[in-house]
């Protein structure tokens, strides 16, 4: 039994220094520190689904947002109530604390005075960022995702 704690032992130290090694090849998301809306700049496919006035719907917007967070999208919309149509939109990134927590806004019917508020949140690699519609009363849940492309 003593040769076996040797063994066991013996062996650690290497294993220690191979696990050690290894925490080298493993990569992190590409950027850090604060997040700032010139960070979002760009082209964005944002899908949304939930609930709306029109009942069940599904979303997507795709455009580009410019160093203030602000942007023109093509809104694709399908819901059970209202059917399918397409319209062009303003996403507008509002708050964007250094942490990549924030809101943002999407407006409908060819901005006619509707839309949405979303509380949102960056990736660290700034890759993508989370929606969910909170604040609105009513119909209005929504959640998805941005993704840059």
């Amino acid at each position: 039994m003593n040769s076996q704690r040797k063994s066991i032992r013996m062996l650690a130290g290497p294993v220690l220094v191979v696990a050690i090694a290894s925490l080298g090849l493993i990569s992190t998301s590409g950027a850090t520190g604060n997040v700032e809306k010139a960070d979002l700049s760009g082209p964005w496919a944002i899908t949304l689904i939930g609930d709306t006035g029109c009942g069940s719907t599904s979303m997507l917007a795709t455009g580009s947002l410019d160093t203030n967070g602000q942007g023109s999208v093509t809104l694709h919309f399908h819901s059970a109530g209202c059917g399918n149509s397409t319209s062009t939109e303003k996403f507008a990134v509002q708050t964007l604390n250094a942490n990549g927590s924030g809101t943002a806004s999407l407006s409908c019917n060819n901005d006619s005075g509707c839309g949405w508020e979303f509380n949102i949140q960056v990736a660290p690699d700034r890759a993508l960022f989370n929606l969910v519609d909170i604040t609105d009363v009513g119909n209005n849940r929504l959640q998805g995702i941005a993704i840059h492309q």
